[in-house]
């Protein structure tokens, strides 16, 4: 770090910063993986439905390393009336990451119950067939000039601009059957310029009751208004563009094996802990071509108009004393429009319904009823893809918002205390955005709507207490009150063959259950004895 004056009173500061970081780990066990899915009764008489899995620890089998650099100058200026002060940052960083992040090498068995797997029959078998390795690195830059300039001893108003922009140093090979199919180009990455003006002030009015003893014992103001708006940019992550360089479709991106029902292979768990060479590369003997067979590779890819996210955030707060000065108290209300929240599409998804669950109010299906085991209702989603030469076609798209609505009071005792303090504050707020049916759907997953955010508490209550005793020892105390986020229930797996587990539960009516005595039984267990959040 390096500080010095030159010029006409100008200060220049400059710091320069590296880091480094490396994590590892082996894995336990290095065989084939499996899931299980068991269902508890318990003594209460409720049950549970969870995934348990054995076998090898493939996911921990992993490297990263990751390396940093940063260059910032901030120069200063101070007019002779000391009513503006100029500022000018300048910032130069470098981040890149090595990442091995190979995980599901030796493949997964996924078996529908105890029952199956003591039978030996599995309902799914996954094997990624190449190792995942990363090597990507990302220059960013950005320049800000600002200035705070002092109207009065009782305004002050800030305002300026920043300009932020990113170049990664990889893209992702060019894949021509990507851009034949669908349109679009595999090889864009998010290289952006962002400009992100603000502008706040704060003004001060009145007069303290009171000497400040800690302000130079002048009397100060009596409240405080601040206020300002502004536009915030993000800035890509180095890794974001990780899972586009993997996937390409091409022969030497990643290379995944999906079989599904009978062409699922038998597993023999004794020969795979002994030779490695005998765990499967491909789906049962005599299945292959087969839509319960799938070898095709995904794609990852960004949109060309894709941007990083950004807010227009603006606020306003109010501090001061009220009720004769015995309590300190502050207002502040927050309104922020998040504009180009990140989402993505499936562009090999065909949205053509073949058919519909009836008891479900027409959930619609999209592969045809010979793409779903009978046995064990696992679907195959070749049926739904526009083209076999890929599995997934992922676009990154940034076309989603979101609203926050924030408002909150906090009080504090006005008077000193050297042995009670405490200060109290609530917290009402508000959270609503768009998602598309790709991350929850119950009709077309191209759809777009609007909900609840799965953080949207919408009331926090946060207090501290503390006690000096004998100038000795002091105990402090803190906590809060915050009332539940919202929570959407999901299925366990693919239902409208979409392939993905994004489908939301679709709630029975216990008196009309299509005539089925055990759905109408279970649900009304459930709207009974089930839990409070549940129900």
């Amino acid at each position: 770090r390096h500080t010095a004056y030159f010029g006409v009173g100008v200060l220049s500061e400059t710091s320069l910063g590296a880091s480094w970081s490396r994590n590892y780990a082996d894995a336990y066990l290095s065989m084939p993986g499996g899931r299980v899915r068991v269902n508890s009764d318990f003594d209460d008489g409720t049950s549970g439905v969870q995934m348990l899995s054995f076998g090898g620890s493939q996911s921990l089998n992993n490297a990263s390393t990751s390396v940093g650099a940063q260059a910032m100058n901030q120069l200063s200026w101070f007019s002779t009336n000391n009513r503006h002060r100029l500022k000018l940052t300048s910032e130069l960083r470098y981040d890149g990451v090595a990442q091995d992040m190979t995980s599901n090498l030796l493949g997964t068995f996924t078996y529908n119950s105890l029952a199956d797997l003591a039978a030996g029959q599995p309902a799914q078998f996954t094997r990624q067939l190449t190792r995942l390795e990363r090597d990507v690195g990302q220059v960013g830059a950005s320049v800000s000039l600002g200035d705070s300039w002092r109207g009065s001893s009782n305004f002050q108003l800030q305002y300026g601009v920043r300009l932020d922009g990113n170049h990664f140093l990889d893209s992702p090979a060019y894949n021509p059957d990507v851009e034949t199919t669908f349109g679009v180009r595999n090889d864009h990455v998010p290289n952006k310029l962002y400009t992100s003006p603000r502008v706040g002030f704060s003004w001060s009015y009145g007069r303290a009751q009171a000497i400040g003893a800690f302000q130079g014992a002048a009397l100060g103001p009596r409240a405080v208004v601040r206020g300002g708006i502004g536009l915030f940019q993000n800035t890509p992550a180095v890794n974001q563009i990780t899972s586009a360089l993997d996937n390409t479709g091409l022969p030497s991106g990643v290379q995944q094996l999906t079989c599904i029902g009978a062409a699922t292979p038998i597993p023999d768990w004794t020969a795979y802990r002994s030779a490695a060479g005998s765990i499967p590369d491909r789906c049962a003997d005599g299945t292959t071509g087969t839509v319960f067979s799938d070898a095709s590779p995904n794609v990852n890819l960004f949109a060309n108009d894709y941007v990083a996210p950004r807010s227009v955030r603006s606020n306003l707060q109010w501090s001061g004393p009220i009720l004769g000065n015995r309590f300190s108290t502050t207002i502040d209300g927050t309104y922020s429009l998040n504009l180009n929240q990140g989402g993505f599409v499936d562009l090999n998804f065909d949205p053509q319904q073949r058919f519909a669950l009836r008891d479900e109010g027409g959930r619609p299906v999209f592969v045809d009823p010979g793409s779903i085991v009978p046995s064990t209702g696992v679907i195959a989603s070749r049926d739904g893809r526009v083209s076999p030469l890929f599995s997934r076609v992922t676009e990154q798209r940034s076309d989603l918002r979101s609203v926050s609505r924030q408002i909150s009071l906090s009080l504090a005792p006005a008077n000193y205390s050297t042995r009670f303090t405490w200060n109290a504050s609530y917290v009402y707020s508000n959270v609503r955005e768009q998602y598309r049916g790709f991350s929850s759907t119950v009709a077309n997953p191209f759809d777009v709507a609007w909900g609840r955010a799965s953080f949207d508490s919408r009331h926090q209550i946060v207090y501290s207490l503390g006690y000096n005793f004998w100038d000795a020892i002091r105990v402090s105390w803190f906590g809060q009150f915050r009332s539940g986020q919202p929570f959407t229930p999901i299925i366990a797996g693919d239902v409208n063959g979409d392939g993905y587990s994004n489908d939301r539960a679709f709630i029975f009516d216990p008196k009309v259950s299509s005539g089925d005595a055990s759905v109408a039984a279970e649900m009304q267990q459930l709207l009974t004895s089930g839990s409070p959040a549940a129900r």
